[in-house]
């Protein structure tokens, strides 16, 4: 929505629920870049959108939380790995710095997603969409039962992984999620691991869960447990004190590409999709939602063609269509 009217757009958005019904809905969330020590084109695409995202939350008054996170290191090739990522240009100078305990990510963040949506999505329908169809060069929206409910322009579907519902072409790997967390307003120092610990302003949240193609969004005592595990793995002096029997928390589903980038682009004359961020899309979405306003507004992107390129659902059909050539030409 911030995104379409910054261009003179006037979007209209639609929740088949509530805002924030799915990881949004978190009291805190954790905004972190994709690491790459390759410094390719991956590496550079989760620098951009980690700057832009931190620049539009620093302006929204009481969306940050934290400031700076700790990638901690759990592996001997970590120390090579996160000096190589400090090291490298991608980044503002001392953002990144590599010490004993990890990577020091100054520029990364923790936000309040309740504030950032009021802000960026003051006005939702909340209209569950059944389906979708094109007529001449508009789109309908429909309902469960066939009938319009809204037509217009351009439809970005950026719904998760209910995505691939509204267009089956898309192939996106469901994964729930369960975070877990305390109303003890303790200090809390944020960091990541194979898990993550982070403030929500009244307490600490940890986490997450991940299990592909489980689709539940039931908050379960058993992951509850898993989490204070994980939790006791990477910040046992935080742990100690913490009875899961007492623990407040929720679970939704993340969605995931194939080749685990996300999906900013077009899918068809007039439809886009902004989805497939699996973990990262607090970081990730605010620039691409820019990229995909830029698109149905005919303007100039704010990605240069090479990272547009791997965000383009296309993609997918043309690498398929590529192997497909290779393989008619390999002798038989």
């Amino acid at each position: 929505v911030r995104a379409l009217e910054a261009l003179g757009l006037e979007p209209v958005l639609f929740e088949g629920e509530a805002p924030g019904a799915g990881a949004s809905g978190n009291p805190a969330g954790l905004v972190t870049p994709r690491l790459d020590a390759g410094l390719g084109p991956v590496a550079e695409l989760g620098a951009r959108t980690l700057a832009r995202a931190r620049t539009l939350y620093d302006a929204l008054p009481g969306a940050v939380i934290a400031s700076g996170v700790l990638q901690q290191a759990g592996e001997a090739k970590d120390t090579d790995r996160f000096a190589k990522i400090a090291a490298s240009d991608l980044f503002e100078p001392g953002e990144m710095v590599a010490t004993a305990e990890g990577l020091e990510m100054s520029g990364a963040r923790v936000i309040s997603p309740r504030a950032v949506l009021a802000a960026w999505a003051p006005q939702v329908r909340t209209e569950k969409v059944g389906g979708l169809a094109r007529d001449g060069e508009a789109w309908r929206l429909l309902d469960n039962e066939g009938f319009e409910i809204w037509r217009g322009d351009a439809v970005i579907l950026a719904n998760g992984p209910d995505l691939a519902r509204l267009w089956p072409q898309v192939t996106l790997t469901p994964t729930r999620g369960q975070a877990s967390w305390t109303l003890d307003p303790a200090q809390v120092r944020p960091s990541a691991w194979g898990g993550y610990a982070i403030p929500t302003g009244a307490g600490l949240l940890f986490g997450a869960t991940h299990d592909r193609d489980d689709t539940a969004t039931e908050v379960r005592d058993e992951d509850h447990r898993r989490n204070l595990a994980t939790l006791a793995q990477g910040r046992p002096e935080l742990a100690a004190g913490i009875d899961a029997g007492g623990l407040k928390g929720r679970a939704s589903v993340r969605a995931a590409t194939q080749d685990r980038l996300p999906l900013a682009g077009a899918l068809a004359p007039g439809l886009y999709a902004l989805g497939g961020f699996g973990s990262r899309g607090l970081a990730m979405a605010p620039l691409l939602a820019e990229h995909v306003a830029a698109r149905i507004a005919h303007s100039p992107s704010p990605l240069p063609h090479h990272l547009s390129a791997l965000v383009e659902p296309e993609r997918f059909r043309i690498r398929a269509a590529r192997r497909g050539r290779i393989s008619d030409a390999t002798p038989a």
